[in-house]
């Protein structure tokens, strides 16, 4: 399978605005547009020394810092929507005809929100644009029936379902929930993993990312959407409902976890690196501040970490995790599992040494191996069909 996504049929309207802006005082920027921004629904995603971003759904708007205090000729990048990749590279290929310099080449964009086809040029007369595609749903994949389902509070979900390859109905099933910054798409892989071992998959994409409705909200919702998927999983004929697993990476571990709390019918949840007290993490990872600190306050972040509701969570929980993640430390699994033995719930913690946030293909090997045989512990029991 290429890693390139084929193109879909689109049913809901490309759109995309974007800006970058150079500043002399970063600081003082950013303290004066949010105070205005968060009126148009843009709050802050991420933030470092020399830039920091607003973001709304698939609008953005990124100031960056002068690097000697002064903004230079050029400092304002305007983002122009295109109708699809080839309209990408059309415009591309012309501008780079026409004298201008490539700053980026045509190519998918998966950073902050996914979903984006981009090229980014400067001018002769030293005006910097960007040229993007956005991805207008979930594009097709060979094979895989692209579904619609209801979510919580009116929320339409959209996601992949994924045909067993092994076994004979009715089969256990599993919901893959992806991370912040990804999409249903980018679970491909695993999904195709567990489809060859027996397991019908609904790859969710979250509320608030591409194929869903609504806002993202860290946890909030989310996991209440993914109730409202379970019972809808259940209600396949070809799912065994009582052989249900749910798996979430990053923040999708976070919202796996929150939603195991909501005590749905699953029997297993597996987290690999999840956020599990935003408390912890918003101090010890620095960048994450600006983006929570426009989230919530200090109970709403407690409100969406898991380890303030282990006493809620009652099936056996696996806990994967990098020992160099800076991005989600370590210590959110350690503490999470600490605290969930110590309220006498299953738990495991696999620690994939040098890994980071987000794994290699050995690490992924590593943690597969140990998450499919998780798996198979939990789900190999047939319990027959129940109400």
């Amino acid at each position: 399978m290429t890693d390139t996504p084929p193109q879909s049929v689109p049913n809901i309207p490309s759109g995309y605005a974007g800006m970058t802006v150079v500043v002399a005082d970063l600081a003082s920027s950013v303290a004066y547009h949010r105070q205005w921004l968060p009126l148009l629904g843009f709050r802050r995603i991420g933030s470092d020394m020399d830039r920091t971003l607003f973001m709304r759904r698939y609008d953005h708007l990124m100031l960056r810092q002068a690097e000697d205090g002064r903004p230079p000729t050029g400092s304002l990048t305007i983002a122009f929507s295109a109708a699809s990749h080839a309209e990408v590279d059309a415009v591309y290929q012309r501008l780079v005809a026409l004298g201008a310099e490539t700053v980026s080449p045509p190519a998918e964009q998966a950073y902050f929100a996914p979903g984006y086809y981009a090229c980014g040029v400067r001018t002769p007369d030293g005006l910097r644009f960007d040229i993007v595609y956005r991805w207008p749903d979930l594009p097709d994949i060979a094979g895989v029936e692209r579904v619609r389902l209801p979510g919580a509070d009116g929320v339409t979900l959209g996601g992949y379902l994924f045909k067993p390859e092994a076994g004979q109905p009715p089969h256990p099933a599993l919901i893959l929930l992806h991370g912040f910054g990804r999409n249903a798409w980018t679970e491909r892989h695993l999904a195709e993993l567990a489809t060859a071992s027996g397991y019908k998959v609904l790859a969710l994409a979250l509320r608030g990312w591409l194929g869903s409705d609504g806002d993202s909200d860290q946890g909030l919702h989310q996991p209440d959407d993914v109730v409202a998927a379970i019972d809808w999983l259940r209600r396949l004929p070809s799912v065994d409902p009582g052989r249900i697993g749910l798996i979430g990476a990053s923040m999708g571990g976070q919202v796996a976890l929150l939603a195991a709390a909501r005590r749905p019918a699953i029997r297993c949840v597996a987290a690999l690196f999840p956020p599990t007290d935003l408390e912890h993490w918003y101090v010890a990872n620095p960048h994450m501040q600006p983006y929570l600190d426009d989230l919530t306050d200090t109970a709403g972040l407690r409100e969406r970490s898991p380890i303030y509701h282990v006493h809620d969570i009652d099936v056996p929980v696996l806990l994967l995790h990098g020992d160099a993640d800076e991005n989600v430390p370590l210590d959110q699994s350690l503490r999470m599992t600490e605290t969930l033995r110590d309220a006498g719930k299953e738990a495991e913690l696999l620690i994939v040494s040098g890994a980071s946030h987000f794994f290699s293909v050995r690490e992924n090997a590593i943690a597969r191996q140990r998450l499919f045989a998780f798996l198979r512990e939990h789900l190999g029991r047939r319990q027959g069909r129940t109400a």
